[in-house]
């Protein structure tokens, strides 16, 4: 059930009680006549919304044959939540060093657990900005005997355009993460096709009332004015080139041999006594593990450069172009950008920083193949030079800003990029 749809602002956005309230919530939850039912409850933050989603939780309380799992940033006073039966309650609570510093946020979770919350997980997001801290805040964690699931680094945000991992990141997920989801998460085999048994036990219920089959495209409907669809009850092929990679999903493929346990409602406190067996017992195949990381080939473009550039180089010592001109946002809305930029002396570039009304607001330090620029200019070593990244943009003003993307290289020389027209609406 995804519960909020929350942007960044302090004015409401939509979310699940704008489209209808408590009473009418549970009463949609009621109708799922099942024995055994696993709510897993995420955002946005729930908790953010803590009157209505305590409302809902004294509800939920009432139906012991629904477990309720809730992912949250752990920064909220549990006192609030004082006179709740959490007895069927757990949180699966993520620490994300770069948005809540380790001091702050490592009371409040030992105050969540004392009132009567399990947490029998913390995450722990394996970022290049964090990598530092990871020995220290996994030490504490386990002294406090909590589990803490390493979470690999996905695609997003400003690493959108990372490619490999270093040895140190590697180090951690090997040693500490099972073979089986670091294949799912790191390697991400192909599973189109693939018969798989997820959607014959999942629904996904999102904040507006609709109501689908799990990933299965085309099922959704609206749980208020036409019930749930229909599931299932065989395995289904897989829709995807690579499975979403959530741990309850990839265990559901029916043919996958690194499965050695039967099929079953995963929960988190499998998904812990699973890793934990397998940190206890240390079969550590790094070998195997390795070998499967396959380098991204670089494309040789030799034969593609002429003779002639079509564009000639730039004067300007570093260069480059935005692809996007213009947005229409929100406040605090989340925008996705991207463009190019290269160095007359070394091709590569070493950073792009971009700000918006006096603010920098990110850093992009990867980049990718955009062979079209290398081939307008003639030169091969400007190949590598598309950036792209997603961002939060700060409290703004209604009206025009500017977005303004800084080239940085190697030498320390800078140029400003076309600056991005973003119009902040209500």
């Amino acid at each position: 059930m995804v519960f909020h749809q929350r942007s960044r602002s302090k004015q409401t956005q939509p979310h699940s009680f704008d489209y209808q309230p408590v009473d009418r919530w549970l009463e949609a939850l009621r109708q799922f006549d099942y024995d055994d039912i696993h709510l897993k409850i995420s955002g946005g933050e729930p908790f953010l919304d803590r009157k209505n989603l305590r409302d809902l939780m004294i509800g939920l309380s009432e139906m012991k044959h629904i477990r309720v799992g809730i992912d949250t940033n752990g920064y909220w006073d549990p006192a609030y939540f004082r006179d709740v039966d959490k007895s069927t309650f757990w949180l699966n609570v993520a620490f994300h060093p770069s948005q809540l510093d380790f001091k702050t946020f490592f009371p409040n979770l030992l105050a969540i657990r004392d009132s009567g919350f399990h947490i029998p997980i913390i995450n722990f997001v394996l970022a290049p900005e964090n990598i530092d801290q990871f020995d220290m805040v996994y030490s504490a964690l386990e002294k406090e005997k909590f589990f803490v699931n390493i979470s690999t680094l996905i695609p997003t945000g400003i690493y959108l355009s990372r490619k490999e991992r270093t040895e140190r990141e590697l180090n951690i997920i090997e040693k500490y993460n099972t073979p089986l989801d670091n294949y799912f998460k790191v390697i991400k085999p192909e599973t189109k096709g693939r018969p798989c048994f997820y959607p014959a036990m999942t629904y996904y219920l999102m904040y507006d009332g609709s109501i689908r089959v799990a990933c299965i495209d085309g099922t959704a409907r609206n749980l208020f004015t036409e019930g749930p669809p229909p599931i299932p009850r065989q395995a289904v092929a897989c829709e995807y080139q690579q499975c979403v990679a959530c741990a309850d999903m990839y265990r559901a493929l029916v043919d996958e041999p690194k499965l050695k346990r039967p099929l079953k409602l995963y929960t988190l406190e499998d998904f812990a006594d699973e890793v934990q067996e397998y940190r206890r017992e240390g079969s550590i195949d790094a070998a195997w593990f390795r070998s499967q990381i396959k380098p991204v080939p670089e494309q040789d473009l030799t034969p593609l450069i002429p003779l002639t550039p079509h564009v000639p180089v730039p004067d300007s010592p570093v260069f480059g172009y935005s692809d996007q001109p213009f947005f229409e946002v929100r406040d605090r809305d989340r925008i996705s950008i991207s463009g190019w930029a290269a160095s007359q002396k070394h091709g590569a570039v070493k950073e792009v920083r971009i700000r918006i009304a006096d603010e920098e607001i990110g850093v992009v330090k990867d980049f990718f193949s955009r062979p079209e620029i290398a081939i307008n200019y003639g030169r091969a070593d400007l190949a590598n030079c598309g950036w792209r990244t997603m961002l939060f943009l700060p409290h703004l003003r209604h009206g025009e800003h500017q977005l303004i993307p800084t080239v940085i290289d190697a030498d320390g020389m800078r140029a400003d990029l076309p600056a991005i027209t973003v119009k902040v609406v209500d």
